[in-house]
């Protein structure tokens, strides 16, 4: 699929609602505190947890990722986004002053793409049942993102600098460009169960399955499947760019901005027909773990055979699952609208966006520009979930320490419409303790281009973290940055009532166990 340079002034209507696109919390997800954060990527963990109850009041997460810009402001994105920026970076008025070598291109001559999320996770809880034999889980979170994929650089410098970027006017002409933009926003519910199927001295397995109602709250998105374009000057404005659409084919669709404003919690728009759209989801995982001491954990209580659930058994653990397997159905005329573009001799300037006021007046700009038939207008359309394969293998090196090893690729087909994680593979040693834990991931991020390392924290009931430690503080120039936080209320698993239950084998005689 070769890049397509229509994105350019495509991406200057969607940045206009700023949007995001969740990330994986690495140096959370993995561990065996988790609770209820765990289940975003392998349902499985439902089962088995080291809580009787778990509680998620709030978490959050952001995150951006790009391959043409790097930040080099001299001070870090943390006291960019808290304002706390020293007074010496400010004019006489206090107003933040950011030139844009702030911001230094990347001019190799590759595609560009740029990456950007958020998420927020409700109240959600965690219970185990049958001694840890089953488990139950119940989330709530709103997402949103974007991603844009194969922008030609020329056009990534004309969205940036709007100013001629060759000598010689008219450009190159590019034949037979594709690619895709996506921004979406949705609210999503769902239940989590998991099971233990095998509990078997060394061999261990457990099942999960969740199932989520998602309700759609924003989707723009463009699909090229052919064009023809070139830069041109700008006959009306002085050194500034045109984008000269000689053909296009595409699908093109968005819902207006009461589709996000009139969100509501109640029965009629989570179930019912007053959202933009709603659809189904569905996570698979499987979890295996390797126990070669597991009688240690094992004991005896009326009459029946248990094992310590305070305590981690595994030597290895390896965790198989498939999320976000579905989709959302918009369909609501009041909101919904797309369109099969099939255009010629088309001009496009950035000067066009100058003026407008909200997304909707974003939107009608480019119908009016492309005139678009209102007659041939679409109100229905399918939104893909993010669909991904998630596999983890967690390694114990001592009591307390572990290394997991994480990979995260995406499985939505190409030119699907729905927004697109990109591809992580990461090794996070951490150190953890039921009320304190400290994880440091290390990660390809980025579909394997950004080698970046993170730092993650929880202590009691409260957590922190990032996996992009240098975008944070600002070290070097990084081409990304996320941030992740939260609380939650623990209340943990019993262990036996008569610690000398649990013994060694082999030992002449029993031993304490360990606390």
């Amino acid at each position: 699929m070769q890049k397509f340079t229509f994105f350019g002034v495509w991406l200057l209507a969607l940045l206009g609602i700023r949007p995001a696109n969740a990330q994986h919390w690495l140096g959370i997800a993995s561990s065996n505190y988790a609770g209820t954060n765990a289940l975003y990527q392998q349902p499985a963990q439902a089962a088995d947890s080291r809580y009787r109850l778990f509680i998620n009041l709030a978490g959050f997460d952001t995150y951006v990722h790009t391959n043409y810009m790097r930040y080099a402001a001299p001070y870090s994105l943390v006291s960019l986004l808290t304002n706390t920026v020293p007074a010496r970076y400010r004019n006489a008025r206090g107003q933040l002053v950011f030139p844009y070598n702030y911001l230094p291109e990347t001019l190799n001559g590759r595609d560009k793409r740029l990456f950007m999320g958020g998420e927020v996770r409700g109240p959600g809880l965690l219970i185990n049942m049958k001694g840890g034999r089953m488990g139950l889980g119940l989330t709530s979170r709103v997402r949103v993102g974007m991603s844009a994929r194969k922008i030609d650089e020329p056009t990534a410098r004309f969205m940036r600098n709007g100013v001629p970027l060759e000598a010689n006017l008219p450009g190159t002409i590019y034949e037979n460009q594709s690619g895709d933009v996506n921004a979406n926003a949705y609210g999503e519910l769902a239940a989590t169960f998991g099971y233990v199927l095998q509990e078997d001295e060394e061999q261990f397995w457990k099942v999960g399955i969740t199932a989520k109602r998602v309700v759609g709250m924003y989707n723009t998105h463009l699909i090229i499947d052919d064009a023809s374009h070139q830069l041109v000057r700008d006959r009306r404005v002085f050194n500034m760019l045109a984008l000269n659409i000689r053909s296009a084919e595409a699908t093109y669709g968005y819902t207006t901005e009461g589709a996000f404003t009139g969100a509501r919690p109640t029965p009629g728009w989570l179930l019912g027909r007053q959202s933009a759209g709603g659809g189904w989801g569905l996570d698979l995982g499987v979890v295996y773990e390797y126990r070669p001491e597991a009688r240690r954990y094992r004991y005896t209580d009326r009459g029946e055979r248990r094992y310590d659930g305070t305590k981690n058994k595994y030597q290895y653990r390896v965790s198989v699952a498939l999320t976000d397997i579905g989709a959302i159905r918009y369909r609501n005329p009041a909101y919904v609208t797309q369109h099969d573009v099939n255009i010629t001799n088309k001009r496009l300037t950035r000067t066009m966006f100058l003026g407008v006021s909200g997304m909707d007046d974003y939107l009608a700009t480019i119908d009016r520009t492309l005139e678009l038939p209102a007659d041939k207008r679409q109100t229905s359309f399918w939104s893909a979930l993010p669909a991904a394969l998630n596999v983890n293998v967690d390694y114990k090196v001592q009591e307390n320490v572990y290394v997991s090893a994480t990979w995260y690729q995406g499985v939505m087909p190409v030119k699907s419409v729905g927004f697109y994680t990109p591809a992580v593979l990461a090794v996070t040693p951490r150190y953890e303790t039921r009320w304190a834990e400290v994880a440091l991931p290390v990660s390809l991020q980025g579909n394997y281009t950004n080698l970046t390392f993170g730092l993650a924290a929880r202590l009691g009931p409260v957590y922190m973290g990032t996996d992009h430690l240098p975008g944070v503080l600002g070290i070097g120039r990084p081409r990304g940055a996320n941030f992740y936080a939260g609380a939650f209320i623990p209340l943990f698993r019993p262990g036996p009532k008569n610690p000398n239950q649990c013994y060694e084998p082999g030992e002449r005689k029993w031993k304490l166990f360990r606390r």
